[in-house]
């Protein structure tokens, strides 16, 4: 099993779409809205075809205050970059104020709203058609993919149990190991008393990636056998998605591959104006005008690395 996506809060569109796009050079890949709620923005970044397992999301609140981290929180995230690449991101991360330190794997820094992220290099490089154009960064140093984070949990041996008994993955040395050098870490909170309140850079959810509908229909079957907490199942037009909870009370999403960002735009010109799946498209001069008020216009933002 893989990674498909990571799903975030930003209090900043601008400033969001500037450190993902200008700084890390990831596409925007999907400027869009919450299909729960369309009066919150929602941006998508990857690589330039947004595939499975290379895209990070956020859900843009800008009234977000402080987040608290208590007995359950999804802390940070990894991405990878190329065998080699180390010196040339933390240059480029200097040169646009951003302090790094070396690890034994590559580098770990902070988002602007103090997200903590980690880079780390693998020998995966990106194909022709992933490459981000016009980005500034050569394609031998361009990340490739998003490849884990952190759950902190009250109950890690509970967790574990989740991630081996529904997914059937294995759990080593408190960590959930996914295909190559992809891993969800279980990290065990020691303040059980403090509830966890959602704020700038908080982590609503992590999606895995299964094969396909009829698998996913699957696992929604067993979780339900097996007594797991589910929240939903939806279908999000670029893929279709299961959302259950698990014993740490964080949010598991399990999403297919297809049909993919291109389903309503042309892979040339995703991102660059307000993307909606036909579920949606109804709504959208309701969507538009409701975002005019805001001052937000699509079509501003959507073509940085275009």
């Amino acid at each position: 099993m893989q990674t498909h996506h990571i799903s975030l809060l930003t209090k900043d569109a601008k400033q969001n779409i500037h450190f993902y796009t200008q700084v890390l050079g990831l596409r925007l890949v999907k400027n869009t809205v919450n299909q729960e709620n369309i009066h919150i923005r929602h941006l998508f970044y990857g690589d330039y075809l947004g595939t499975p397992g290379s895209v990070i999301t956020f859900f843009v609140l800008p009234l977000l205050g402080r987040r608290t981290d208590g007995n359950h929180f999804i802390n940070g995230f990894s991405l990878a970059i190329p065998t080699g690449s180390k010196a040339f991101w933390q240059a480029r991360l200097a040169d646009n104020g951003i302090e790094s330190r070396d690890t034994a794997t590559g580098l770990a820094f902070e988002d602007p709203e103090q997200i903590p992220v980690n880079m780390i290099e693998t020998d995966a490089q990106l194909t022709e058609w992933q490459i981000v154009p016009n980005n500034g960064i050569d394609a031998q140093y361009q990340i490739t993919r998003f490849l884990g984070t952190e759950l902190h949990v009250p109950d890690v041996s509970a967790s574990q149990g989740f991630f081996e008994q529904l997914l059937g993955l294995t759990v080593t040395d408190n960590q959930v190991e996914l295909d190559g050098a992809q891993a969800i870490k279980l990290v065990q909170t020691d303040d059980f008393e403090q509830v966890t309140r959602f704020g700038r850079g908080s982590i609503d959810h992590v999606a895995l990636r299964v094969e396909n509908e009829a698998e996913l229909l699957s696992l929604y079957d067993r979780a339900k056998e097996q007594g797991w907490d589910i929240e939903m199942y939806r279908d999000r037009g670029w893929f279709k998605s299961l959302y259950i909870r698990e014993p740490g009370d964080n949010r598991i999403e399990l999403a297919t591959p297809t049909p993919g960002f291109s389903l309503d735009e042309p892979i040339l010109t995703m991102g660059n104006s307000l993307g909606l799946t036909p579920k949606f498209e109804s709504h959208r001069q309701e969507i538009l005008d409701y975002y005019a008020k805001q001052h937000v216009d699509f079509t501003d933002d959507g073509d940085l690395t275009n």
